[in-house]
Order: structure tokens, then sequence, then C-alpha cells
């Protein structure tokens, strides 16, 4: 089946609607986390491999599930959860694979320009840029923007790139900041949005459920702590 490429028009709508229908307004910044955990989206953070960033399962009967490589940094950590969502709520023909970098086909272009609008809205990215710097974004925005946001350096320019609110020559500019080099010139002493993180956190409900079939006597205290370190280590 051919899928439909989305047009940047389409993404902005899609995340929109999206956003309100989970609770967020037009311009506030996503906690990912926290949205993972209302929607309920089984979510692990796990070592993988360099070019891969993230995998995301939905079965028959909607239990969806996410894989995100916590070798990544926070930002880009963040856009593949929201990457991710894009494939669990509006894929039209979901199939579990890994997301990384190379080939990337039309479903995977779609999933990017959803996870773009939605973490980084059109209102609230030009809400936040100083009227004067309107075609001419400072490295001192493009800081507070990342840091509002969560997301990378690249995520963010190459948003501000398709919003016009950048030129390609300014991009290219902007790019060559050494990332950590400047927030820590502009004052920024916490860096771990540009550092990987994360491993073994689990985002689940499987505890609770665990917890569930001990107080009522299904399964022994050694079974329940066997199944609570097997959350805790991943089974290893």
């Amino acid at each position: 089946m051919q899928v439909k490429r989305l047009r940047i028009d389409d993404a902005e709508l899609l995340a929109q609607k999206f956003r309100a229908d989970i609770g967020l307004s037009a311009t506030e910044p996503v906690s990912v986390k926290s949205i993972l955990r209302r929607l309920n989206i089984q979510t692990i953070y796990r070592p993988m491999s360099e070019n891969s960033y993230g995998v995301s399962v939905k079965t028959p009967n909607n239990i969806m599930f996410v894989l995100v490589n916590s070798n990544s940094t926070r930002g880009r950590q963040h856009f593949t959860i929201a990457h991710e969502l894009y494939h669990l709520y509006f894929d039209e023909a979901p199939t579990p694979h890994i997301c990384g970098e190379a080939g990337k086909n039309p479903t995977e272009r779609n999933a990017d320009m959803f996870a773009s609008a939605f973490l980084m809205p059109r209102e609230g990215v030009l809400k936040n840029i100083p009227k004067e710097e309107l075609g001419n974004v400072s490295i001192s925005t493009v800081l507070k923007l990342e840091q509002l946001f969560q997301v990378s350096r690249s995520t963010l320019l190459i948003r501000l790139e398709s919003l016009n609110v950048i030129t390609k020559k300014q991009y290219e500019e902007l790019s060559k900041y050494s990332v950590k080099e400047s927030a820590k010139n502009y004052g920024y002493t916490d860096l771990s949005l540009y550092e990987k993180g994360n491993e073994g956190i689990s985002i689940t409900d499987f505890g609770e459920k665990a917890r569930k079939l001990f107080d009522q006597g299904m399964i022994s205290e050694g079974h329940y702590m066997e199944l609570l370190n097997m959350l805790q280590y991943g089974g290893n």
C-alpha cells in the first residue's frame, strides 16, 4: 500500500488535534514521560545500536509499547517518543520496526513531521522569539527554545527553518556552535538535555499489576519480588 506523504500543514493540524485530545494547549511544552503515563504506553529505556532510536509496537487488543535508545541524548529521546506516537496513533499500516536515520520512507518522514509539530508547536515557538529576531534568531534564543521544548539543537533548527524563522544560511551558521559549549557560555548549568541517560527506566503499570496479584494472593512474595526484579533490570 502506498503511504500518503503529509504536507507540513497536515502535520501541524494533526499535532494540534492530538494535543487537544490529550489535554495540552496549543503552546505549552510537552512532558513526554507524563504523556506516556497518561496514555498508558508501556515504555522502556534500553541501550540500542548507534543508528537506532526506538521501536514501537501495538498489539491487536490495543496495548502499546515503546522502546527508547538510552544511548541517545535526552533531547533526541524526546523526539523519538513523539515520532513513535505517530506510528502508534496515525500510521496507516503500523508494523513493528526499528526507527533510525538511514533510508527514511514516507511513513518515517510523516512521523518526523508530526513529532516536530507536536513537540514544538508553531504558536509556542513564535511566542518565545523576540520580534526583532524573526528572520535572524540569536544563539541565545536558540538555547532558550531548545531548553523550553526539551529538544536537540538539530531538531530545533530544522523546525525553525521549516517555519521560515531562519534561512538555510542562518541554519548553517547556528549549526556551527558547539552545543554544550554554547549552553555553558550562556549560563546553563544543567546540560542533561544534551547527554544520554534514562537507562533502565521503565514507564509501565507492570509493577502495579504484579502488586495486585500479590495482594490478591495469586502469586507468592518470592514470585512478586522476582517480577519486580525483572522490571528493574529488564530480566537480565
